[in-house]
């Protein structure tokens, strides 16, 4: 019954919600996803290969002359960034927990430092999908809200 007292009930939701979100999105999504297309092509969704990312990234893209102009040459370098900043709020995650920062009077700083790397990806995201008019755009905006509420969250809850 001791260790349920030394939990920190408020932060392991946070926690939870950042790594399930960056790990589908990231890892999963696209670095797994990636991955076994390249070494095994027949067995991976066509989607989740780098020509079906490159599809859809840049067909999303390409419906706008300014997101055309500025993103698609640039793919080649900038998936491999976009697959790593979504994988950084998982790990950070992922270090925050063997650290114990989900204990009670410890330091939440890989937490918020994960919350911080989370509302960056969101912000970097959104601003591609809204100069490319995506829909993706929608989520993309109450995801940065949500960003912005998770930070002051922790905020909160590290002063107390």
């Amino acid at each position: 019954m001791n260790i349920l007292k030394k939990l920190n009930f408020q932060i392991i939701p946070v926690q939870i919600f950042l790594f399930a979100f960056w790990f589908k999105n990231g890892f999963i999504d696209k670095f797994f996803g990636v991955t076994i297309a390249a070494f095994n092509p027949t067995e991976s969704n066509k989607g989740d290969s780098w020509a079906g990312w490159e599809s859809y990234i840049t067909g999303g893209w390409n419906k706008s002359e300014v997101a055309h102009t500025l993103f698609t040459p640039a793919y080649d370098i900038l998936f491999p960034v976009i697959i790593f900043l979504q994988c950084l709020p998982a790990v950070m995650i992922i270090i925050a927990i063997l650290k114990c920062e989900f204990m009670h009077n410890e330091n939440n700083d890989l937490t918020k430092r994960a919350a911080t790397a989370s509302l960056f990806v969101t912000s970097v995201l959104l601003f591609s999908q809204t100069i490319a008019g995506s829909s993706d755009g929608q989520y993309l905006w109450q995801l940065l809200g949500l960003g912005m509420v998770l930070i002051m969250y922790i905020k909160a809850i590290s002063k107390s």
